[in-house]
């Protein structure tokens, strides 16, 4: 799924294509989890202009004349920009009179969604330190659920969970409330503009999917990281955590 850094860089490269162009037409081609009803998608953006495009945390976010498209892309949603045949496992598209916007997905789980609700939840690169801080302080749980937790902070997936605890030296079975949430806050910010930054250089153009391989320790086919460590492979549940002996146990 991508996170944070990759639907920077995809909102910032689809904003380039697609800012100002009008939606001639569209289709809902999967309604299972659409709360807006094709009609509902026809009256908000029919014959609209694309003002911006922008994330929301772990969302897309397209401005058509006063409405927002949000999408979701969930674990296997994918963005195609086309002019010719339709791409396999349509969800959603917008016409833009010969080039067409698909949301694809071959699970249907990725969805659009229609003037999403707003959230007090902070952005991972908007927090501030402080609330940051009073936020672990709340919590009492394994820090690495605290930063996947979207009710949170917003962002932060699996991946970038790991990037961020390994940069900081923090063990991910860690109690949020007793880490250091300074050093903490530092690593987030960190990583994630280093990241931002990446993807930016090794994909300028990319509007879809993921770039992972610059990753130090969140690395599923590799047993060591680039400086010898050997890689520490814990599952909790269905989610994997990446790490190293090194790290600090804060309990």
């Amino acid at each position: 799924m991508p996170e944070l850094p990759d639907l920077a860089v995809i909102a910032k490269n689809l904003k380039k294509r697609i800012e100002g162009k009008t939606v001639k037409a569209l289709e809902l081609h999967v309604s299972k989890k659409t709360v807006a009803t094709e009609l509902d998608l026809f009256k908000a953006f029919l014959n609209c202009k694309i003002k911006s495009v922008f994330r929301e945390g772990k969302e897309l976010r397209i401005e058509i004349g006063e409405n927002i498209l949000g999408l979701q892309l969930m674990l296997h949603g994918d963005l195609k920009l086309v002019t010719a045949e339709a791409p396999k496992f349509p969800i959603f598209h917008l016409d833009f009179g010969g080039e067409r916007l698909y949301l694809t997905d071959h699970q249907n789980q990725a969805r659009p969604i229609l003037n999403p609700e707003p959230t007090d939840v902070p952005d991972a690169l908007d927090v501030s330190r402080t609330v940051f801080n009073q936020m672990l302080s709340r919590k009492k749980t394994d820090i690495k659920t605290v930063l996947l937790d979207q009710k949170n902070i917003r962002g932060i997936g699996n991946a970038y969970a790991d990037e961020i605890l390994y940069h900081a030296e923090i063990a991910p079975n860690s109690i949020a409330n007793k880490v250091p949430g300074d050093e903490l806050y530092q690593s987030m910010q960190s990583i994630l503009y280093e990241a931002i930054d990446q993807i930016s250089k090794l994909d300028p153009d990319r509007i879809t999917g993921e770039n992972r391989d610059f990753m130090k320790v969140h690395l599923p086919k590799t047993m060591e990281t680039l400086k010898g460590e050997a890689i520490i492979v814990d599952r909790k549940g269905p989610r994997k955590s990446y790490y190293v002996a090194s790290q600090k146990v804060y309990n």
